[in-house]
């Protein structure tokens, strides 16, 4: 037997010294020193036109410090921004819920910190060196970086540095968890909001603006709400991390169930300000919940009786004729929905509720359901106490993130379903599926915006009506879900039959088998197709704008380079189209990032 051997890391690679390095690398010989100093040179001179067009007092970028509301909410009432606030406010809160309950608590060595903050202040020093003295106005010289300003931003980066090398030097080995520095750079981001002053437009008693517009501080009314949100974040954050602590994972499910509740109240209830009568609640709605509530609790204890097996696919199907014919008669929708998913019910329960306790567990998820589902219907279905001067509340980054968190909640389980059934032995359920997918994907997205605008009330029955919104998140909803399907039905392929055969040997249903064997290992092999999905819909999102409505690109395409009125910011589309550029790429860019960690945790692509 051989003897056990301790095993030695290899000696860390030393670094040679600068001049070593850019001798190596850059310098190695003439034609690579040639086309180094030629390389720099065309960095410098293409990031010195950059940083010369956006400090250029030629651009107007209080068109977009002013028009900050209307970017984000378009035309909601300043009366009812409480609303928006606290639409916010639930959401950031859930947000730290989610990161305290969900926390590895990784940990990052301090000088591998520093070492990133010193990437990052040399690129700002870097910034500083090649930025323009003065830039060509209409042939005018005009002076826009001072030298006293670049030596100011170089002292003070020189001491960042400094103290970032003194404490890399300090603490070289040792270590820090890695959510108290995205809490340190979240705290100097909200604190900065209280120093920072922005150019603002300000206009004399004679109504006439001031120019140049002063550089004034952000309004209270923007500061204190971000401080108390932010710290109701922090709040959340302890709050996940003391239940992670006592070991209640029984949690996430909560924490899942809120994040699928929260948005449907917040557009239901709190955004709206529905128009409802208690009177509506106590007599229709509360007896409505209850009859389904004791319809559904019947069927989940009677459809695995003896007596009723053998016509269980009956009572399914007359389940199902019942919920299109009730579809199509003139009834409240609140019966038309609840019908439907008092089939699904049907459809479900013998598999799931195949014992006691679990047919008691599926009868308070049912109960709890039904009653959560009517209330937020009558939130939906009442008149909105909102007045805005178009026809939808929901306008600018409102309006596009809307339509891209429906539509890709909505499309992820139709996309699964659409998979599944295109894979089916069935042959009736492979052709339609198949059918839908292919017909969906076609025919381009614009041309379905215009479908859904015009032709799809032709095919609803009589009284039944959506808005503009809710048609644009159906038709994105259904076209995403046919491209999902063809990433799904790719991870299904990927699996062999091997894991089918397993999931047969030990017994487990259809249903079963599904869920917790081929689902979760074709999802986990085609994440990155799912996220650049994902990307792609948020972006397709402005395309809204051909059916009529004001998403985030139209504003500041369309809206704001139009705005004669108040403040002249007629022709800035140049300074409009970049924020618009740059606040896509923020959200894309995170939604890459956490896809990369995601499938890093994962090990997905590893051996």
């Amino acid at each position: 037997m051989q003897d056990n051997k301790t095993l030695e890391s290899p000696p860390e690679v030393q670094f040679a010294g600068v001049s070593r390095w850019l001798k190596e690398n850059l310098f190695s010989s003439l034609s690579s020193s040639i086309l180094t100093v030629l390389s720099v040179a065309a960095v410098v001179s293409v990031f010195r036109a950059i940083i010369g067009f956006f400090i250029s007092p030629e651009r107007e970028w209080t068109a977009v410090t002013y028009n900050l509301q209307l970017y984000m909410v378009q035309a909601y009432p300043e009366s009812d921004f409480i609303r928006v606030w606290i639409t916010v406010g639930l959401l950031i809160f859930l947000l730290g819920l989610s990161w305290g309950f969900n926390s590895l608590k990784e940990k990052v060595i301090i000088k591998e910190w520093c070492d990133g903050l010193l990437k990052g202040i040399s690129s700002f020093l870097f910034i500083i060196l090649i930025a323009p003295t003065s830039v060509d106005v209409e042939g005018t010289t005009v002076e826009v970086f001072s030298n006293n300003t670049r030596y100011i931003c170089l002292a003070v980066g020189v001491g960042l540095i400094l103290t970032v090398y003194l404490l890399r030097k300090t603490y070289p080995k040792n270590e820090i968890v890695r959510d108290r520095i995205s809490f340190l750079y979240l705290s100097l981001l909200v604190g900065s909001i209280w120093i920072i002053k922005v150019p603002t437009v300000t206009f004399t008693s004679s109504n006439e603006r001031v120019d140049p517009d002063p550089f004034l501080p952000l309004a209270n009314t923007t500061t204190i709400p971000w401080t108390i949100i932010f710290g109701f974040m922090i709040f959340a954050y302890l709050i996940g991390s003391f239940l992670k602590a006592k070991g209640k994972d029984s949690m996430s499910r909560l924490i899942l169930s809120s994040w699928v509740l929260a948005p449907l109240v917040i557009v239901s209830w709190i955004y709206r300000k529905p128009d409802f009568g208690m009177s509506n609640i106590l007599t229709l709605d509360i007896p409505i919940a209850v009859t389904f509530s004791i319809l559904g609790i019947l069927a989940i204890r009677t459809l695995n009786s003896e007596k009723i097996v053998p016509y269980q696919k009956y009572i399914t199907y007359g389940m199902l004729v019942l919920s299109i014919v009730i579809f199509f008669l003139p009834v409240l929708r609140q019966l038309k929905i609840l019908f439907f998913i008092t089939w699904l019910l049907v459809s479900v329960a013998p598999t799931i509720a195949n014992s006691k306790e679990s047919a008691k567990n599926l009868s308070i998820v049912w109960s709890v359901t039904v009653f959560i589902l009517v209330l937020l219907m009558r939130g939906a279905s009442s008149e909105s106490l909102i007045v805005v001067p178009g026809s939808s509340i929901y306008g600018g980054f409102t309006l596009t993130w809307l339509i891209a968190f429906f539509g890709i909640a909505i499309s992820f389980p139709f996309g699964v379903i659409l998979a599944l059934g295109r894979t089916s032995k069935l042959p009736v359920i492979r052709i339609i599926c198949t059918a839908v997918i292919e017909l969906v994907r076609s025919v381009p997205f614009i041309t379905w915006l215009f479908f859904g605008s015009v032709m799809l009330t032709l095919f609803l029955p009589k009284g039944v009506e959506f808005d503009e919104v809710l048609r644009a998140i159906v038709v994105t909803a259904i076209f995403s879900s046919a491209y999902l399907a063809e990433n799904v039905r790719g991870g299904l392929q990927s699996i062999s039959n091997g894991q089918f055969e397993a999931a047969d040997a030990v017994g487990l249903s259809t249903l079963q088998r599904i869920t917790l064997i081929i689902m979760p290992q074709a999802l986990r092999a085609v994440i990155p197709p799912i996220v650049s999905q994902v990307i792609s819909l948020f972006k397709d999102t402005s395309l809204v704008a051909i059916v009529g409505l004001f998403d985030l690109l139209y504003i500041g395409s369309k809206v704001i380079p139009n705005q004669s009125q108040g403040a002249n910011f007629l022709g800035t589309i140049q300074e409009n189209i970049l924020f618009c550029a740059i606040f896509y790429w923020i959200f894309t860019y995170s939604f890459a990032r956490r896809s990369m960690k995601i499938e890093k945790r994962l090990g997905l692509g590893e051996r």
